[in-house]
């Protein structure tokens, strides 16, 4: 949308628009008060964070990602929780489900159960039989083949 007549053009160059809330004097404030919340230990989540403060999850990671001092008050913060999330299911401090709920959620870290599966995928029956007794077995016998 145009200008009204006598008012300077919108956005020129960059210039104007909404006026920025969160500066990046802002920001960097933030991470100290970050880093300071860090210190009590019952602190672990960063969303308790953000509703104290005001403001949404989603913007503190936005900071995260376009301001350094943020972004390194972040990681400490994330390596913190891990520790704590670990330490506390080991000990069952924590409820091991819940934590390996938010390690998988949070930190990309999956406990993963391998199941190894061996036979002749074109022949069901042969795999079945041989988990029974742990021997291969054949639908007919090759002496009675010839029978």
């Amino acid at each position: 949308m145009p200008a009204p007549k006598g008012h300077p053009p919108y956005n020129v160059n960059g210039e104007g628009g909404r006026p920025v809330k969160y500066d990046q004097a802002f920001i960097e404030n933030e991470a100290d008060l970050l880093e300071k919340w860090m210190q009590v230990k019952e602190n672990i989540f960063l969303e308790d964070f953000c509703l104290e403060r005001g403001y949404s999850y989603n913007r503190a990671i936005e900071w995260s990602k376009d301001n350094e001092r943020f972004s390194v008050t972040y990681e400490m913060f994330q390596m913190r929780q891990k520790t704590i999330l670990f330490k506390g299911g080991l000990s069952k401090k924590f409820a091991y489900p819940m934590c390996a709920l938010i390690l998988s959620h949070s930190h990309g870290i999956v406990a993963k159960n391998e199941q190894k599966l061996t036979g002749d995928p074109s022949c069901p029956l042969t795999f079945l039989l041989q988990g029974i007794d742990g021997t291969s077995k054949d639908l007919v016998s090759d002496d009675s083949a010839g029978e």
